[in-house]
């Protein structure tokens, strides 16, 4: 078998400035130990401290585009969380939880964060630090279609599916403590023992507990739920190669300084452009020099993203052969355009010389052109249909011969194509990226089938792929099928189970479903009761996210060219959205309009009536 680097992904958490409660004191450091813990051991690390819920949503959505494939996919949490029946959440720093909705979009619910994991990597690993006291005054929150009262203590057990482990600082329903010192007790454990050399997670956790228990005197015992199938080692120790003895050094010492000066100005000052979101890309350095006893050392290591070969992952403080460094590799990490430097230390004998380059992370023209709001794969914003330009098509083209293998591509070749009227080949490049694994383009074709584009249209089987993208935790598909089940289009009405999703894709940032959510709760509809309030909650939500339509409904416009938030103060925003009515303004002088029944039931514009739900009528849901 070819030997290869596992692709290992951490996304590590730490919540200390809370705005409307005290701050914790332990988070934000946590977070800082346990990301260099995790880079010591050679995973791809995204840290993030002090996260509102649009922050999270966002880093969060970067994670997964990372985590798609791989091998471990890790998530770790330092912060407040809590239960409701029977459910975590984690609480970002904006949360006030002042009113029964505002957990739905102001929290974070631990189940959605692992479904999609599931969806994306082979082994799941969440460790959670956040089994704090409730602070919050409120105890009773909506939980999909019941009003249910916050736990006191700790948080839930949490069921895991197979090849999962979920990690908790103490056990269900009891507190966890901060310490005395600057690292909770029990991240301070888990950075010292997760870097013991070849011991699997579960052996590493029990040493944890050990110490947790001790540095507690018995009041705190972290717990963990295992379905692992495969072992899980965290920190590897296979040793680097050593060079071999130079018997003749004494008398090459100089030519050993010849080639080291040679090698560190090859290196040196150099500033390698590398795409985003195609994989490890070779850095192709191509030394003057093989020697064997020359030998590079990683003296600063990236400060986002990974360097590998292509048997493994270089953690930080690496040392390579001259043999190796023309295998090097760097994959930036998706969300992070900043330019970061790599430091070497190169040597051979006596002889030292230091050196570093640059790497440019650039996000490709196809990307820029033709990428989706939300997409999971994606490596950007987005943009909508209607913004796509005459050069798209062009642009796409060129990314799919460069990376025939990155569906992603084959996808925004497709909706360039839709763009530009060529719906024959949009289809079979859509059909292409679908086939290579492209979630999003899965619910492109369920929208193709049900706005009849080429053929009658097809609820059925419009539906029948969104069910297959909803599953991969695509929130568009979410929402087109969650509304097809809680109204019973194209498939026998279920609304529990469409109203569940709803919630699901409005959790991920979607804006479509919280206008359908606040409609619903304004209405009352299907069994679910009318409750301006949780309606109200979803409409500020879509406000926060700059969505058009939410505004719309709030009787407000947006400001292209100034923050939404500056429009209008909150008192006049309570007085406008309390009552969740649409204030028209007529134009002036324009002539009063004529009235007519309409011959079919009138649809939310941004739903797009049977096309289901698709970027082109929505606005502002992609940066949310």
């Amino acid at each position: 078998m070819d030997a290869r680097a596992d692709r290992r992904v951490a996304f590590v958490m730490g919540n200390s400035e809370y705005r409307e409660i005290p701050a914790l004191k332990n988070p934000d450091k946590d977070a800082e130990d346990v990301s260099k813990t995790f880079r010591l051991a050679g995973f791809e690390v995204f840290t993030a401290k002090d996260l509102t819920r649009l922050q999270f949503e966002e880093q969060f959505r970067n994670y997964l585009a990372a985590a798609d494939g791989a091998d471990l996919a890790v998530v770790y949490y330092s912060g407040h969380g809590f239960q409701i029946g029977g459910e975590n959440f984690l609480i970002p720093v904006d949360a006030s939880l002042k009113d029964p909705a505002d957990m739905e979009v102001q929290a974070i619910k631990v189940d959605d964060v692992l479904q999609q994991l599931r969806s994306r990597s082979k082994i799941q690993v969440i460790i959670l630090d956040a089994c704090r006291n409730n602070p919050f005054p409120r105890k009773d929150y909506w939980l999909r279609d019941q009003l249910i009262v916050a736990g006191g203590t700790g948080l839930a057990q949490l069921a895991g599916s197979q090849n999962t482990l979920i990690a908790f600082a103490t056990e269900p329903g009891a507190v966890a403590y901060d310490g005395s010192g600057d690292l909770s007790p029990f991240s301070s454990a888990f950075s010292r023992r997760a870097l013991a050399p070849n011991q699997e997670i579960r052996s590493v956790m029990s040493a944890v507990r050990r110490d947790v228990v001790k540095a507690t005197n018995g009041k705190q015992v972290p717990w963990e739920n295992s379905s692992l199938l495969d072992d899980v080692v965290l920190m590897r120790g296979e040793e680097q190669p050593a060079p071999p003895p130079d018997a003749q050094q004494n008398q090459q010492t100089a030519e050993r300084g010849i080639q080291v000066a040679a090698a560190a100005e090859a290196i040196g000052n150099r500033d390698i452009n590398v795409p985003v979101g195609v994989g490890p890309v070779p850095l192709e350095l191509d030394l003057p020099t093989k020697d064997v006893p020359v030998s590079l050392k990683l003296a600063s290591y990236p400060a986002t993203g990974t360097l590998s070969l292509p048997d493994r992952v270089l953690p930080p403080q690496s040392s390579l052969m001259a043999t190796e460094v023309d295998q090097l590799r760097y994959e930036p990490q998706i969300g992070q355009a900043a330019p970061v430097e790599v430091g070497f230390q190169i040597g051979a004998g006596k002889a030292l010389k230091q050196a570093t380059m640059k790497l440019s992370p650039s996000v490709d023209p196809c990307d820029q052109a033709a990428g989706e709001p939300l997409d999971l794969q994606g490596v950007g914003p987005g943009r909508l249909a209607n913004e796509i330009g005459s050069g798209a098509v062009e642009a796409c083209e060129a990314a799919v011969q460069a990376h025939p293998d990155v569906a992603r591509f084959r996808y925004e070749l497709g909706r360039a194509l839709l763009a530009a009227g060529r719906n024959d080949d949009a289809r079979k490049a859509i059909q292409e990226a679908a086939d290579k694994g492209h979630i999003r383009a899965v619910f492109e074709l369920g929208h193709i089938a049900a706005a009849g584009i080429g053929a009658a249209p097809d609820p059925a089987k419009a539906n029948g792929f969104y069910a297959q993208a909803s599953d991969k935790g695509d929130p568009y598909a979410m929402t087109a099928l969650g509304r097809a089940l809680f109204d019973g289009v194209g498939v026998q009405r279920d609304t529990g189970k469409g109203l569940d999703l709803l919630l699901k894709a409005a959790a991920m940032g979607h804006t479509n479903a919280m206008n359908d959510l606040a409609l619903i709760f304004k209405q009352g509809r299907n069994g679910v009761p009318a409750d301006p309030a949780r309606a109200l909650a979803f409409l500020r939500a879509g406000f926060d996210r700059q969505e058009a339509y939410s505004m719309a409904i709030l009787g407000l416009s947006p400001k292209l060219d100034t923050p939404v938030v500056a429009v209008c103060t909150p008192k006049v925003v309570t007085k406008v959205i309390t009552k969740v009515k649409v204030i028209r303004t007529p134009a002036p002088m324009a002539p009063p309009p004529k009235i007519t029944t309409p011959k079919a039931p009138v649809v939310p514009p941004w739903r797009g009536g049977n096309a289901g739900d698709h970027d082109r009528s929505q606005s502002g849901g992609g940066d949310g």
